[in-house]
């Protein structure tokens, strides 16, 4: 296994508003401008009427866990002194399902509904990407 060389994957024309906006400390979603509905991951048409008029905006970074799992081993440069990396998929606010990590809790205290905000986890060269920690919890 070859070790990774960068922290998050490069990012593209179709992503980088994503990226962009977690380097600046805001979780920024595809929002369709004819029918209002919001995407995750990044989409070309809108999934619920088709429309090619999406947008990027400000999403609210409230959410609840759906499910979660926990990372035992160190598979990525990210994950170093890190373990356990608490996996989560978080229902956002918005109606998207977003595959993240908890940060700022215990393991045992993770539960299905729990409470969520997003949080920015930066890497030393300035690579950012949304996280998320128990609601009312300080960064």
């Amino acid at each position: 296994m070859t070790e990774p060389t960068r922290w998050l994957p490069e990012p593209d024309d179709s992503n980088r508003p994503f990226f962009d906006g977690a380097r600046a400390g805001v979780l920024k979603l595809q929002r369709c401008d004819d029918c209002g509905g919001w995407m995750f991951p990044v989409r070309r048409r809108c999934q619920h009427c088709g429309s090619t008029a999406l947008q990027w905006a400000n999403a609210s970074g409230r959410g609840t866990v759906y499910a979660h799992g926990q990372l035992q081993r160190e598979y990525h440069v990210r994950h170093r002194g890190a373990l356990p990396v608490i996996m989560a998929q978080v229902d956002l606010a918005e109606g998207v399902r977003m595959n993240t990590n908890l940060v700022g809790v215990s393991p045992a205290d993770v539960h299905v509904g729990m409470v969520v905000s997003v949080d920015f986890e930066h890497s030393e060269s300035g690579e950012a990407i949304a996280v998320f920690r128990p609601a009312g919890t300080p960064s």
